[in-house]
């Protein structure tokens, strides 16, 4: 994705939040007083909510700059390379970033199966294919994904991440907000992303 600051088609609808964001009774109350997306989110970090303020957020982005935002905090586990199928489930949701199209959804909905769903990758890889054309079977009619399904599943995968053993708890949920508050501004999250793997490398060999 492009590092320079680009105008992206947010996806403000009251109605999804209300409805999926589980937003606590606090950022409801600025949910009603608010119509602007970008200041939304900027009120509840203002106000110390960083969890509703990633809640609002990965429903406001565009589909693929939600599934970017996993992808990019789930690049940051250092056992990466050692875990083939989450490994393979990130790599075909970062395809989908990329192309767009609707076999590298289906493929990345492939991938996310052959994973522990108990970890992120396979719910960025989930994300991928909830941003397709359909969720039905291949050979079925179409069943067009439901909006909001993307950013939950983003938003499922940077809670796990947040409680993955590989990190140690080093990181938290909130730690993922700066990713997310990039590519609100049109960036590509790479400096973020640099400060979360700083944090990582400095986290003691295992069994230490």
């Amino acid at each position: 994705m492009s590092s320079s600051p680009i105008s992206i088609p947010l996806r403000f609808q009251r109605a999804e939040l209300e409805a999926k964001a589980d937003l606590e009774p606090e950022g409801r109350a600025l949910l009603a007083e608010i119509g602007h997306p970008e200041q939304l989110v900027q009120a509840l970090i203002d106000s110390g909510n960083a969890r509703d303020a990633i809640h609002s957020l990965v429903l406001i982005l565009p589909h693929r700059h939600a599934v970017w935002w996993g992808c990019m905090a789930a690049r940051i586990l250092p056992n990466l390379d050692a875990r083939r199928a989450d490994l393979a489930a990130l790599v075909a949701a970062e395809r989908w970033v990329q192309s767009g199209n609707a076999a590298d959804a289906e493929a990345a909905g492939e991938a996310a199966e052959a994973t522990n769903r108990d970890f992120a990758p396979s719910w960025v890889a989930t994300a991928a294919f909830w941003s397709g054309r359909s969720i039905a079977p291949r050979g079925l009619q179409a069943v067009p994904p439901a909006p909001h399904l993307a950013g939950v599943a983003t938003r499922i995968a940077l809670k796990l991440l947040a409680t993955d053993p590989a990190l140690q708890g080093r990181i938290g949920f909130a730690d993922f907000l700066p990713l997310g508050m990039a590519l609100l501004a049109g960036g590509n999250g790479a400096d973020a992303q640099a400060a979360l793997r700083d944090r990582v490398a400095q986290l003691p060999p295992p069994g230490r």
